[in-house]
Formats: C-alpha cells, structure tokens, sequence
C-alpha cells in the first residue's frame, strides 16, 4: 500500500520536486492532502498538481490535513514555520519530511527532536544533495579513508544574480539572508566528513547596492583540530557552472567541478575529478583535464525520490537512519553559528 503522505506548507520550491516524484512513484505514493497559510499559493499548487494528482485536497487548515487519512507529513512552507508545523505532525505520532534548513534557532529544533524520541517518530531533513550521485561519492572517498585524514574542505554555492530581485523578499527576512538559505547543503557536507566544528568565524556582507539590507555574501570559516572547512555563498553569481565543491586530504583529493542544482535541469552526467597518490581510481571513466587526475562521470540521479525513499523504508523499520538526529543538531548549530546566529 503507497504511503500516504499530506503537505503543510506548500510555499517552498522543493515542493514541486516533492508532489512530482510522488506522482511519478504511484506504487509508493500518494499525495493525500495540503495545505498553505497562504490561500494564493494553495490555489495555485492544487491548479499545478491536479493533474497529476486527482484526488489531491487543499483544505482549509493544518489540523484538517492532520485528521485526514495520512501515514506521513511532507513539511514545505516557509522555513520561520516549518518546526511549528513538523510539531503538530509529531504530536499525533506521525513521521515527518521537513525542508531544510531545520528553522531558525537551534532551541525549537532541539524541542522537535526530543518530542520525536519521545513519540518514536522520524523526522527527516529534506537536504536534496545529500544524493546526488556526485556528492555520494565524494561523501564515501572522504569517509572511507581513501583520501587519508582531510585537511581541508571548500566549497561555493552561488545563486544566479539576475534572479537577485525575487531573492530578496524570501530571504532578506533571516539573519544570514543568502548564506543562511543555501549553506545548509554544504555544512550538511562538511559535518559528514569532519563532524563537528571546535570553532567558526562568518563573514556577512551585502557587496551589491540595494535599498533592502540583506546579506547577499557570506563566507564562513570553520575550524577542526586539523583542518579547516570554507563555505562560500552568494546572490551575485554571473558566471554558469561555478559550483565548486573541493575535498583534499594526506592521500588525495577530490573535485566536484560543477555540481548544478538539485531540482532544476542538469546534464545527465555528474562529473568528480579524483587525484589518488597510489595513481589507481579504478571507478574512473576518463582522464580528467588535468594530469594525473581521474575523472568519473556518474549518471545524474533523479532527486527526492531517493530522499522519499530513504523516508519510507525508515518509517517502515527496515533500515537506521542514513543520517541520525545528532548529525542534524550538528548540522544546523554549525549552520546557524555561521549564519551570525546567537545559540
């Protein structure tokens, strides 16, 4: 039987990524009901979404959504609410998907994760690169050892600058603006490979003029006993194909050249240079570019159907948590603390 699933807050973009891959996935799935503080958005999801999902109810609170025949709650609102939301989910004992990043103070998520111990339920982040086929396996190269110990990880995730003007009422409302939205994905990353951070320095600027004050540039620097991870995130990108995620270590290193996005249309192969000082990547398809480096080129996945997936065979008790409760409280104090957040 398909897990029935109902949405509170239907505002986030990822939401589309989520309703499709369900829609796409009947014999998993179903998308039972939603709904959107805001009665425009929710009018204009159920327009988007009817077709592919027939019986897809908007109603007219989030209680009514709860006290539907659901097994499951997907959380895509705004990020000030999504916690609240998740809460009453996991109040009636129901498994939540709850998008990133996991609200904007670490006491509210705390609370959330110690009512779903309490209520044995899994709540899940919904941090999308997390399976994308590159990132996978530049996660195992740097956990497995086969780069040595890591001495450094760097990343920059940019964002379009012509898109800057829609940017700034979504995300000029939180403090870190930009860097707070996207930086998530890359501290979810970092704290994979190297755990927790002793020690973090932000560097918050707005760099382009607008009468909004929001930060349109962030860099962080965070500290491990030895090494240092650098995250970078912008409005200001004008250059196509500048996400850059690096990996170095005692043995090698590994570079995701352009990782793209993971719910927009990418190319159906993931590059990752890898540089072995043994010589020997037997995973690689080519010669990268560079000497005496490797490069595969993976399939790209289809995203948030892995992530569904996961989900669902955690609901079900088939399988532990790929990521557990304590990695994402790391995740998000990381998070905050470099967003300029006081925790």
């Amino acid at each position: 039987m398909p897990l029935r699933f109902g949405m509170l807050g239907m505002h986030h973009p990822h939401a589309v990524g989520m309703a499709r891959q369900i829609a796409a996935h009947p014999d998993e799935f179903h998308l039972v009901a939603g709904w959107d503080r805001d009665a425009d958005v929710a009018r204009q999801r159920r327009d988007e979404w009817n077709p592919d999902h027939a019986d897809f109810a908007v109603l007219e609170s989030a209680e009514a959504v709860l006290d539907g025949e659901i097994d499951a709650v997907v959380v895509e609102g705004h990020v000030h609410e999504n916690v609240a939301l998740a809460r009453l989910a996991v109040e009636r004992g129901l498994p939540v998907m709850l998008e990133k990043p996991a609200g904007v103070n670490l006491a509210d998520f705390q609370a959330l994760v110690a009512l779903a111990r309490k209520q044995g339920v899994r709540v899940q982040l919904i941090y999308l690169f997390r399976y994308m086929s590159a990132v996978v396996e530049m996660l195992r190269l740097a956990t497995s050892g086969a780069l040595g110990e890591i001495y450094e990880f760097r990343a920059r995730l940019p964002k379009d600058v012509r898109l800057y003007e829609e940017y700034v009422p979504w995300y000029s409302i939180y403090q870190g603006g930009m860097y707070f939205e996207m930086a998530g994905h890359i501290v979810d990353m970092m704290v994979t490979m190297l755990g927790r951070p002793e020690r973090i320095t932000p560097f918050l600027a707005q760099h382009r003029s607008h009468s909004t004050r929001w930060v349109d540039h962030g860099v962080a620097v965070f500290e491990y006993p030895r090494a240092f991870g650098i995250i970078e995130v912008n409005a200001l990108e004008i250059a196509p194909d500048a996400r850059h995620f690096e990996v170095y270590g005692s043995r090698g290193a590994c570079t995701i050249p352009n990782l793209g996005s993971g719910h927009l249309a990418n190319s159906a192969t993931q590059p990752l240079d890898v540089y072995l000082d043994d010589g020997g990547y037997p995973e690689a398809s080519v010669d990268s570019p560079i000497a005496g480096w490797r490069r595969l080129d993976l399939p790209a996945a289809v995203l948030q159907i892995t992530d569904l997936r996961e989900f669902a065979a955690c609901v079900a008790g088939q399988r532990e948590p790929q990521y557990s409760f304590e990695h994402d409280l790391v995740v998000h104090e990381a998070l905050l603390r470099s967003s300029g957040v006081s925790v």
